[in-house]
């Protein structure tokens, strides 16, 4: 699986590029993962990802709202990943069987979702990022650093 980061990819903000990163670097974790069969690996791998795609989707849903982006489509991109993060949680369980066979192929689904969401939808925010700084941050906002 390729999950490079080119800076095609970026979206014009030091934050939301950096968890871009972040999730690249744990959607190829989960391949080498998945090629060992280590089951306890990829159970932490999981919770990694979801904890780092739910930190990634707050920080863009706040800097959105913070610079008048309209945000009701993305979210609701966000909101399906987020049950098929959790459906992929659910058929994992306990059987290290199963959950390697699920996470070949979530692997995959994974790189697609992340080009397609980042190329797709999260460039639509960047002219607006690209208004300011690189390193923009919002007073009075913590945005959650790294995941």
């Amino acid at each position: 699986m390729d999950l490079t980061w080119t800076e095609q990819l970026s979206v014009g903000n030091a934050i939301l590029d950096a968890d871009h990163k972040e999730l690249f670097k744990i959607g190829r974790d989960i391949d080498c993962i998945t090629k060992a069969r280590d089951h306890s690996a990829l159970t932490q791998a999981f919770k990694l990802l979801k904890g780092c795609m739910d930190r990634h989707f707050l920080n863009e849903e706040l800097l959105a709202h913070a610079i008048g982006i309209p945000f009701a489509m993305h979210k609701m991109a966000h909101q399906n990943m987020q049950a098929e993060l959790d459906l992929t949680r659910h058929q994992i369980g306990n059987d290290s069987v199963v959950a390697i066979y699920v996470m070949e192929h979530y692997a995959q689904f994974l790189l697609n979702w992340l080009i397609e969401h980042i190329t797709g939808e999260d460039t639509l925010m960047k002219p607006a990022l690209q208004t300011h700084p690189y390193d923009f941050k919002i007073d009075g906002v913590h945005f959650i650093a790294g995941c």
